[in-house]
This record gives C-alpha cells, sequence and structure tokens, in this order.
C-alpha cells in the first residue's frame, strides 16, 4: 500500500451490521434496499439523529456497501462465493466469511492486519502505538491514519479477534480459530493473495507465513482449486496457486 494511499475503512464496524447486510443481500434485496434498511438498522446506533449525507452513519453504510455489495467487478465471483460461504457455515466461522472479503476490497484493512500478525509473531501483547507507528511509516504522516488504526483495533476487539490486556491501547490475541473447511480454507487464501496483490504464492508459504490471517489456522491439506484458482508443482515438492480466469 503506497504512500497517501486512501483509507477506506475509517469507521469502527461491527460485526452484527455485517451480518445484517449480508442477510438482506442473501434475500435477494436491492442494493437500495439494503441501503435504506441499513439507515433504519443503525439510525438508534451511529449518528442518531442526522440527517446528513456526511455523518458518521452514511460513512458506515459506504463502507458496508463497499465490502458486500458494490464490489469491484474482478472479485464479484469471489464475492458470491463468499455470500454461500456465509449462508452454509455456523454462525462462528462468519468472522472469518467477513474477514476474507474486507481484506479483498479494503488494502488499509490488509496492510493492518499484516503488521499485527507479524507483531503477534513475535510478542504476546501489541499496542496501537505500534501499529499505528508503522502505518505511518508506510502511508505517511498522516493523523487519519492513526485514527483509523485504533479504531480499526476496536473493532478487532469487537469481532473477538483480539482482546483488551487491562493496559490502555495494549491488544492480546484471543486465539486462532482452526479452520477445517476445504471451501472456506481456499477462499481465505485466496482473499490473502488478492489483498497482497499478487498473482500466485507457493502454496505452503500462503498458509503459513501469511500474517494477515493471524486471526486463523489453516492447513493446506485443506486447500482445493477452485474456478478462480488452480496449482502447478515448482520443483518435486513444492506446489504454488495461482489465479486462472482474472487479474488482481
Amino acid at each position: 500500500m503506497s504512500r497517501g494511499a486512501p483509507i477506506g475503512f475509517s469507521q469502527p464496524i461491527k460485526q452484527a451490521w455485517l451480518n445484517f447486510t449480508v442477510q438482506r443481500k442473501l434475500e435477494g434485496k436491492s442494493h437500495s434496499e439494503i441501503r435504506a434498511a441499513l439507515n433504519d438498522f443503525l439510525s438508534d446506533q451511529v449518528s442518531v439523529g442526522s440527517t446528513s449525507r456526511n455523518s458518521n452513519r452514511q460513512k458506515v453504510i459506504s463502507i458496508l456497501s463497499k465490502i458486500w455489495l458494490n464490489v469491484p467487478q474482478p472479485v464479484k465471483s469471489f464475492r458470491d462465493e463468499g455470500l454461500a460461504l456465509f449462508k452454509r457455515l455456523p454462525e462462528d466461522k462468519h468472522v472469518a466469511v467477513h474477514w476474507g472479503m474486507v481484506m479483498a476490497v479494503y488494502p488499509f484493512f490488509a496492510t493492518a492486519a499484516e503488521h499485527v500478525g507479524r507483531l503477534l509473531r513475535l510478542q504476546e501483547y501489541v499496542s496501537a502505538a505500534q501499529l499505528q507507528k508503522r502505518l505511518r511509516e508506510k502511508m505517511g504522516e498522516r493523523d487519519t491514519v492513526s485514527t483509523a488504526a485504533r479504531k480499526l483495533m476496536r473493532c478487532w476487539v469487537q469481532w473477538e479477534v483480539l482482546k483488551d490486556t487491562g493496559k490502555r491501547g495494549n491488544y492480546a490475541a484471543t486465539g486462532t480459530q482452526t479452520i477445517s473447511d476445504a471451501q472456506l480454507t481456499s477462499w481465505l487464501l485466496e482473499s490473502a493473495l488478492i489483498a497482497s496483490q499478487g498473482q500466485s504464492a507457493v502454496l505452503d508459504n500462503l498458509v503459513n507465513y501469511t500474517p494477515t490471517l493471524f486471526p486463523f489456522n489453516l492447513s493446506s491439506r485443506y486447500f482445493m482449486p477452485n474456478e478462480r484458482l488452480e496449482t502447478f508443482s515448482q520443483g518435486v515438492n513444492e506446489v504454488s496457486v495461482t489465479f486462472s480466469h482474472y487479474e488482481v
């Protein structure tokens, strides 16, 4: 993610709001109907009493829309599979589906997750100050970067992938969620490949050395190719994954 790049994911987003958006989409509602439903649903939670088009509520609705409704054309098939996963999988796996979808459409989210994942591999706790410092180094000295980083970490606490430590601004991982569903495993690895803006990666590296997926424990034995991903061999024991039908 380059210096000066837009943040986009600038508001704390609750998992219940993401669930609501997906559920309305699965009901077959139009995007305008879903946005109107979100406005009603959030009216007593965000920017209470406001009718401004620039309110935080409208910003939240725009973020939710970009994640699950108005996605870029290259990831529409990926989004559609995410909707199917959400419908099929139990509730405790829904955070993984949201995580993969947000990573695919918001580079800021993926960049922040990468830094937090790397830090948690080295130490037990991670602070908002550490994340803010690394993001400012990468994206420039902007107050909006620090503010968005702080909000994002609070968001992850609400999603229960991080937890408060008792020391202000310090967080610990809640533990990794094991993913043994083959379709979800492949879909999450695809989200990481999309977020990296790469065309291919060694499968074992993608599984074991992808800090953006720090809340989840994945295994390459559950990976399976799909209509967008295929595998090819490099050497005797090395398998790589590559996009087959579209460019990131």
